[in-house]
């Protein structure tokens, strides 16, 4: 909207531009010192950030001290954010031209529930797949070094289950343009499954696991057939077939979940099932909180941990760790994020809350649509703690990280998008969207369970203290 004002303004209404608060005071500040000229630039709303309430710069005589470099330094992170939020556009475009859609013709009868629709089916695709995965598990904790598992560059273990899984789900369960878009972890892998040798990459699939890949397959294609072809249009679809494949392929199979995600057009979860296939029974929780639905067969805590802290298997950060102590809360040792999302539906811990990174959005997609809908959050950290807000990550089909930060963001192996440009040893903060991963999680995870939703403001301000002393260190 554009106002007119004795001095010149150019108003944007925040409804539109809620995640430019950043990009759009750095345009406006060299613009004015770049021209001179009278600029205002204010974002009415309580959607508003702090740093766009009122930035006003008024034509005055000053001398600017920054020098030219500092001023290239801002020209170039202006150019990375807006690189970004061109990405962002595109991603919602592509969602968008596929979502022109009429559900009004004859004979189509449209669901009072279609995302419980979607999830249960969803279940029953994991109860379709789950004796083949079984199969695999089974094989691999007798022999890991047999020729069917390697180790992928990222140095987490990669088995055939993994690939073989994510195509069932993607070439036969979701497929037939049902849905906008689709992401899957393994989508850089190659699977044969339909003429022999069946084979996933390089690694060609035993002939003992044919039988039970066939069953698999034809009950996942009847289950697809149930899919209505028309009410997901507008879904973008995040699928992690095995989260935990280290665990899988080393014998831990209770902690490996199975993933599934759906997203509105914007990238908003909505939908999930996590479903741990390798416990027994099988233990699972879906949801859909805009439908109220939710379903689950969970191992409960007895008794329950609301004071547990889930940690990774990993060092935690001095911020975690001052947290931690500031918040009197005690450590739960926890591995894969499924999993741990798992773990807070089940009691055995009350907050999983992290700033080193390490996750990707096929495995926050399913955790957040769940734990909302069953009360509880899975949010960024970032802006949590700047402005109070539980925003969750953008999950849409992307070429380039939707969620980045110019200047925020540590580069770590794991979220590096050419592996050679990390140095071990090395401090880099990365200014550049394209030097990360499109779907790394890089603003950090606060997540809680429906009973601790009622100390959220005591967690942001344990955060606000202990920030001081050790910031977040977000990769």
């Amino acid at each position: 909207r554009v106002q007119l004002f004795k001095t010149p303004v150019i108003a944007v209404a925040p409804e539109s531009l809620i995640a430019w608060p950043r990009v759009m005071a750095r345009a406006f500040a060299l613009l004015s010192l770049a021209s001179g000229s009278a600029l205002a630039f204010r974002a009415p709303g309580p959607v508003a950030s702090s740093v766009m309430r009122g930035l006003v710069v008024q034509r005055r005589s000053f001398v600017v001290a920054n020098t030219v470099e500092n001023l290239s330094q801002e020209v170039h992170l202006l150019k990375t954010e807006l690189t970004r939020k061109d990405a962002i556009i595109q991603g919602l475009l592509d969602t968008l031209s596929k979502t022109a859609i009429t559900t009004t013709g004859k004979g189509y009868d449209i669901s009072s529930t279609p995302l419980k629709d979607l999830c249960e089916l969803t279940k029953e695709a994991c109860d379709a797949v789950q004796p083949m995965l079984a199969n695999f598990y089974e094989k691999i904790a007798e022999d890991r070094h047999g020729g069917v598992s390697k180790l992928k560059s990222d140095a987490t273990y990669f088995t055939i289950a993994d690939g073989v899984v994510q195509h069932l789900f993607i070439e036969h369960f979701l497929a037939g343009d049902k849905f906008a878009q689709i992401v899957g972890e393994e989508d850089e892998s190659f699977v044969n499954i339909k003429t022999k040798p069946y084979m996933v990459d390089e690694l060609v699939i035993p002939d003992e696991f044919v039988a039970v890949i066939d069953a698999a397959r034809i009950k996942v294609d009847q289950l697809g057939t149930r899919l209505d072809a028309k009410a997901y249009k507008s879904i973008t679809v995040f699928v992690d077939p095995i989260d935990g494949t280290r665990e899988f392929a080393t014998a831990q199979g209770e902690y490996v979940t199975m993933l599934v995600g759906y997203n509105d057009a914007i990238g908003n979860p909505i939908a999930g099932v996590m479903y741990r296939p390798l416990t027994s029974p099988c233990t699972w929780a879906a949801g859909a909180k805009t439908e109220e639905y939710t379903a689950s067969v969970l191992d409960m805590a007895n008794p329950p941990h609301p004071k547990g802290m889930l940690i990774t298997d990993a060092a935690v950060s001095p911020f975690i760790r001052d947290l931690i102590e500031e918040c009197g809360m005690e450590r739960i040792p926890s591995v894969a994020s499924g999993n741990r999302a798992m773990m807070l539906l089940e009691g055995k811990g009350g907050a999983y809350i992290r700033d080193t990174g390490g996750m990707a959005k096929w495995d926050t997609s399913a955790p957040t649509a769940v734990l909302e809908a069953f009360g509880g959050t899975m949010a960024k950290l970032v802006p949590f703690l700047e402005e109070d807000s539980l925003v969750p990550y953008t999950h849409l089909k992307a070429k380039k990280n939707l969620d980045f930060i110019p200047g925020t963001v540590q580069l770590t192996l794991s979220n590096a998008k050419n592996k050679k440009s990390f140095v071990k040893g090395e401090t880099f903060v990365v200014n550049d969207v394209a030097v990360i991963k499109e779907y790394s999680c890089v603003q950090g995870l606060f997540a809680v369970d429906k009973a601790a939703m009622g100390d959220v403001k005591r967690f942001r301000e344990a955060m606000l203290k202990v920030k001081k002393v050790d910031p977040p260190t977000f990769t």
